[in-house]
């Protein structure tokens, strides 16, 4: 369909029929500027204008849509080619429909990531001595922790034959940063720095009597570590902080 050409037949239509806008307007309970509008090219009436509006111009639907008077003779070929436009316009607004649909599902994934998963996003927590201390009481490692469960504490152990080492990391969920003590990290540590403050978190871990121990608190990963070979667990302790260590027994 042309919109042009329609709005240009209305027109033409509205005129013989001594109209003007305004009053095909009242007659079809729109505002002049709708019809202006149809007039122009810029828009078509609504589909349950048609019949109301072909009613006033003393015209048919197909002769609207094609924008012209029909006769006997091209009327069948007319309605032949109006059926087909409208079924392409159709298939076009189907295809967009989908597209439309799609894009909603994902919105609507990725609202429900951001509100059932971002939250619980881990962060590492770099070492603090403030916050973070290890001791070892003869077969017993005790990691503790400021600030009771805000904190998740991870460990990977490496063995050799004479030492077991040890290597900690700290991570907070984003929700729990939001309203912590820990969205200001410096902060906690400052609060607690010097006091003789009970550590609220704790985890402890039974050890071998006759090896020499290491604990390291590291920000490498975890997986990193299990799977470094000799030359590169040296590196990744160089970069590590020692927090408490055993000589064999």
């Amino acid at each position: 369909m042309n919109q042009e050409k329609i709005g240009k037949f209305i027109k033409t239509e509205r005129k013989k029929k001594n109209l003007t806008q305004e009053e095909l307007a009242s007659i079809l309970e729109v505002t002049d500027k709708a019809v202006s509008k149809w007039e122009n090219g810029r828009c078509l009436p609504d589909v349950s204008l048609f019949t109301k509006l072909c009613k006033a111009l003393d015209i048919t639907v197909n002769e609207l849509l094609n924008g012209e008077k029909l006769n006997k003779d091209n009327y069948q070929e007319k309605t032949e080619e109006i059926t087909i436009n409208l079924m392409k316009k159709i298939k076009k607004n189907k295809k967009r429909y989908i597209k439309i649909t799609i894009i909603m599902i994902v919105l609507f994934f990725l609202i429900t990531l951001l509100i059932n998963v971002i939250p619980y996003f881990e962060l590492a927590v770099p070492y603090d001595n403030r916050i973070m201390k290890c001791h070892i009481d003869n077969d017993e490692l005790v990691f503790e922790v400021a600030g009771l469960s805000v904190i998740n504490e991870y460990y990977v152990l490496i063995e050799s034959e004479k030492e077991d080492v040890y290597f900690f990391t700290t991570k907070i969920y984003l929700s729990n940063k939001q309203r912590s003590h820990f969205e200001a990290w410096d902060s906690m540590a400052k609060l607690i720095d010097g006091k003789n403050l009970s550590f609220g978190y704790y985890h402890k871990l039974d050890i071998d009597k006759a090896k020499k121990v290491k604990v390291y608190h590291t920000d490498t990963s975890l997986d990193q570590i299990k799977n470094a070979n000799k030359k590169e667990l040296e590196e990744i302790i160089k970069k590590s902080n020692l927090m408490c260590e055993r000589e064999e027994l």
